[in-house]
């Protein structure tokens, strides 16, 4: 069954700012070890193939990356946003049990309400299976676009190895009929009931059988390009251009590989499949290790194939083939076969590439890691009581975000709302309109005494929060772009509340094209 027809419009990635050197986790987890330490540092480094890893903020979580990965695309896809009929968003991170990723992103990039929902389960495929869906919908003919959405902030205990790995990011892909930079030209899953990594209900982390992964993951890799190649008989590997898998670590798509060499490839039976399913070390070199991203993002569950997937069309020219094959545990796979178009040459620079994020980072010190960890692994949240710089702002040009400030609970809503949803409440709703593109005015940290003050005081007192910047950075007059970032939540069990906090521009190209703007004013919903 061909797909060709319906392909990707647009695509973008987020990675967060805040990285750290898989070496320094490892030393502070292993020294016990002694003289043995050693070993295992070259075991991460050589035999894992980690390097680095990005961590999401304080104020970030995977609705705040989905966001802005979704921006991108739909920048880069040139539509208007409320032509999106549909919106997947996987994650194994979701910020709400029950409240869907997929809706917030939808409101917060201006999608408006006739637009179908979901979020995905299927551990770190899920991102891929989202695309699978949408396309399915494009091609039924019930929407003209959709958006497949995959972003995590991955989870892992204390000195468990998954910990080395486990990084955080989004990406997010635009799917259509028309302007493709690359058309879908099959897609083939494969599955089993194969518990090799599991999160109970309430658990704060996975847990899993360890080697055993590497079992599933070879099995299920190896069986979904062995589907395609069943369904179309003159397909072989050597064909593609650029080849990329889902990336738990370095070894995992290495050892896929290496198992692809070998004269009888595990796990397929049929020999006129095997013989097309072969790579040499050439092919590895050349069509795979290129988009091996998990050295500079860590494992980014959900996010990994399309993060990798992105960095292959960053680099990819009319006519190329690729291959993405995905993978969650549980445990499944999908092989994804793309055929890059003449749309992509049209489409370069308009949003920032795999690369432009990576290389946008700052690297923290071990005791801001634990700290960052801590929080994120408490069960009982209060407030945002974190470092946070503070300041002023005006706007360059009249584009504004709106926020609705509730004065009766101290709620922060965005995009603004005319009343509060607890129907009780009777304060004063405040409408603030925030720009999209400003230039600092001052700046300052604020101090220790004042580190109870809420977000939503500062807000009320017309100041912005600063984010992904140091205070050496915010120079009067520099231009910032307003950013989502989540602002506060209420204990364990209420409301994450999100707005608007500023950035030094990232790319001062891409400030010039407008975001898609958010609902003024979102109607009194009940559910």
């Amino acid at each position: 069954m061909s797909h060709r027809g319906v392909g990707v419009v647009g695509y973008g990635v987020y990675i967060p700012w805040e990285r750290i050197e898989t070496e320094k986790i490892v030393r502070e987890r292993e020294r016990k070890r002694g003289k043995e330490l050693e070993r295992v540092l070259e075991k991460v480094r050589h035999g894992l193939l980690l390097r680095e890893k990005a961590l999401a903020g304080h104020n970030e979580d995977t609705i705040t990356m989905a966001t802005e990965a979704a921006e991108n695309a739909v920048r880069m896809a040139g539509i208007a946003p409320d032509e999106i009929g549909s919106v997947t968003a996987g994650s194994e991170s979701k910020p709400y049990a029950v409240g869907t990723i997929a809706r917030h992103v939808a409101s917060f990039i201006g999608m408006g309400q006739n637009v179908f929902v979901a979020d995905l389960e299927g551990a770190c495929n899920s991102g891929m299976q989202g695309v699978g869906f949408i396309d399915s919908e494009i091609r039924s003919g019930r929407i003209k676009y959709g958006l497949a959405i995959g972003a995590d902030v991955a989870q892992a205990e204390r000195g468990d190895p998954l910990e080395y790995s486990c990084g955080a990011g989004a990406g997010a892909y635009v799917l259509g009929r028309t302007d493709l930079i690359a058309t879908i030209e099959d897609i083939a899953p494969f599955s089993s009931l194969f518990m090799d990594f599991w999160r109970r209900d309430q658990a704060a982390v996975p847990s899993h059988f360890g080697r055993t992964t590497v079992e599933a993951y070879k099995s299920h890799v190896i069986g979904a390009i062995a589907n395609l190649f069943r369904k179309h008989p003159d397909l072989s590997l050597s064909e593609f251009d650029a080849i990329t898998f889902h990336q738990p670590s370095g070894y995992l798509p290495m050892k896929t590989c290496a198992a692809l060499t070998e004269d009888k490839i595990p796990y397929v039976e049929d020999e006129s499949i095997a013989e097309r399913m072969k790579l040499t070390e050439q092919d590895i070199e050349k069509k795979v290790k290129p988009w091996l991203k998990v050295l500079d993002t860590g494992n980014t569950y959900a996010a990994s194939t399309l993060i990798s997937l992105a960095s292959v069309f960053d680099n990819s020219k009319p006519g190329d083939q690729v291959l993405a094959v995905s993978y969650g545990s549980g445990a499944y796979s999908n092989a994804t076969w793309f055929e890059v178009q003449d749309g992509i040459e049209e489409k370069r620079g308009l949003t920032p590439t795999v690369e432009d994020y990576i290389k946008r980072k700052t690297t923290i010190r071990i005791e801001t890691y634990q700290d960052l960890i801590k929080a994120r692994l408490s069960r009982i949240k209060q407030k945002l009581e974190i470092p946070r710089l503070v300041g002023d702002v005006e706007p360059v040009n009249g584009k504004a975000f709106t926020v609705s400030l509730c004065h009766g609970c101290e709620r922060i809503y965005y995009p603004a709302r005319e009343k509060c949803l607890d129907s009780e409440c009777t304060g004063a709703m405040d409408v603030k309109r925030y720009p999209l593109i400003a230039r600092l005015k001052s700046v300052s940290k604020l101090p220790l005494k004042r580190r109870f003050t809420s977000n939503f005081e500062l807000l009320d007192q017309n100041k912005v929060l600063f984010v992904d910047a140091k205070i050496q950075d915010l120079k009067p007059g520099v231009k910032l772009e307003g950013v989502l970032r989540r602002l506060d939540y209420e204990g364990k069990d209420g409301l994450i509340m999100y707005g608007i906090a500023y950035r030094p521009v990232f790319q001062e190209t891409l400030a010039l094209i407008p975001k898609p703007k958010p609902l003024v004013i979102a109607p009194t919903q009940y559910a």
